[in-house]
């Protein structure tokens, strides 16, 4: 029995440490120490771990289900960047608040669905017009927007009313591909960031403000890094395990290139009213998240429900797809529409601007 005590006692310690760890990613840059931003992604599982070891230790009766309890504690705040309890909002009316601006940001994956079947683009489009005209946000920041085959979707948009848009640079294929941002509001100002992330200015009821529509360095996982992910996640860690915690590694180290390198500047010199919206490919509580947590507010923690995590693509179902406000914005409403037109889900803002 007491070797059996040591043995949970040292996995213990282990498990409390991962947990500290994965809470230092924001105060670590990733080129300094890896490991704290790579541990991050194990936030909720090395939690529920460490409710499991006092679990177990108030079973057996002994006093070191306090080291679990401690940490917990002393961590318990990074939950909020994945779980929230809110009332939730169906409607906000205008008459109410008359500075209100509804914004979806949408990683619309080419119009393939989340099997990647291109032959799917003209029937997605389609689905996706359905899902704009029902919506009826005014500001659309789309990723991975890419014509499909013979649908004209780019005019329907504008049909709707989306007479104001910018973004997309033009592809091999000679057609356009890329971050666009479709508006009913004018767009009085416009600036290419690089080809993934693009900023614009608005005008509501002439209050100026400005929307940052970003797609983040992708992991590029393929089938068989899925797979690989799938066996981590059992337990069954391989050679080829190595391959894919690369592109991971790989990918962090870039968010902070695209981060000091881009878009901080963006984020802390704007003097007018900002949110920043798109596929962060990044997860709460990740080193790219608490840089644009210290400068600005997550709707999804003003006003979100439950996990709400918006890939579609399989394992691991993650919130990856954000909009941040910043002082002189306030966020109404939140929700993640399921569907199954790409391998994200859609998310709808409704925020507010201060007089």
């Amino acid at each position: 029995m007491k070797i059996i005590r040591t043995i949970l006692f040292i996995l213990n310690l282990i498990l409390a440490l991962g947990l500290v760890l994965t809470t230092m990613a924001g105060s670590m840059a990733p080129s300094q120490m890896l490991l704290p931003s790579l541990l991050a992604y194990g936030y909720l599982p090395l939690l529920a771990a460490n409710l499991l070891m006092i679990v177990i230790w108030l079973l057996m009766r002994r006093w070191t289900w306090l080291i679990s309890a401690v940490v917990i504690v002393l961590r318990w705040a990074t939950l909020g960047f994945f779980f929230q309890i809110h009332a939730p909002v169906q409607s906000v009316v205008s008459e109410e608040h008359p500075y209100a601006v509804s914004l979806m940001t949408y990683n619309v994956h080419q119009f393939q669905g989340p099997q990647n079947k291109p032959e799917l683009s003209d029937s997605i489009g389609l689905e996706f017009v359905a899902l704009v005209r029902k919506q009826g946000p005014d500001v659309l920041c789309l990723q991975e927007y890419a014509a499909p085959k013979t649908l004209a979707l780019t005019d329907s948009l504008v049909l709707m009313g989306y007479n104001h848009y910018y973004g997309a640079h033009t592809s091999r294929s000679g057609l356009p591909y890329g971050t666009v941002v479709f508006s009913r509001l004018p767009i009085t100002y416009v600036t290419r960031i690089d080809n993934e992330k693009i900023l614009v200015e608005l005008l509501k009821d002439q209050q100026r403000m400005r929307v940052c529509c970003i797609h983040m360095d992708s992991y590029r996982f393929d089938e068989a890094d899925r797979e690989e992910i799938e066996r981590m996640r059992r337990g069954e860690v391989q050679e080829t395990s190595r391959r894919t915690l690369g592109k991971v590694k790989e990918t962090i180290l870039s968010h902070e290139t695209e981060w000091v390198q881009h878009l901080k500047a963006v984020v802390t010199a704007s003097s007018v009213p900002l949110l920043l919206a798109g596929d962060m490919n990044d997860i709460p509580g990740s080193w790219l998240y608490r840089q644009i947590d210290k400068e600005m507010h997550d709707t999804f923690r003003d006003r979100g429900i439950g996990m709400s995590h918006t890939y579609n693509g399989g394992f691991p179902q993650v919130r990856i797809d954000m909009v941040f406000h910043s002082d002189r914005i306030n966020t109404l409403s939140y929700r993640r529409l399921k569907n199954d037109l790409s391998d994200h889900y859609p998310v709808l803002v409704n925020v507010e601007l201060e007089p």
